[in-house]
């Protein structure tokens, strides 16, 4: 996972978890920021969730078409694309 953290006032960009530790920061810290960005994630998703795929659920459900459906899953399937779920530390 790549991450971005500031240490002692210096901005490291696109670490990795290894780049992060052979820095000296603390796997406690990282762990920290890890789940950190997993949260911020899944907030995301459930903000684009609401604005983007809900009504086009909701149709399925009244519809019950299977065009209704495959738009549905397609739209959720392109948020989760927008925002992957990094690994959970």
């Amino acid at each position: 996972m790549i991450l971005n953290i500031t240490k002692n006032g210096t901005e490291y960009h696109g670490m990795d978890e290894s780049d992060a530790i052979s820095q000296g920061i603390h796997k406690e810290y990282l762990a920290e920021k890890i789940n950190h960005q997993y949260a911020e994630i899944i907030e995301s998703r459930r903000n684009d969730y609401v604005v983007e795929s809900d009504q086009i659920y909701m149709e399925w459900q009244f519809d019950k078409t299977a065009e209704k459906e495959q738009q549905w899953r397609d739209k959720v399937a392109e948020i989760k694309a927008r925002y992957p779920l990094p690994p959970k530390a």
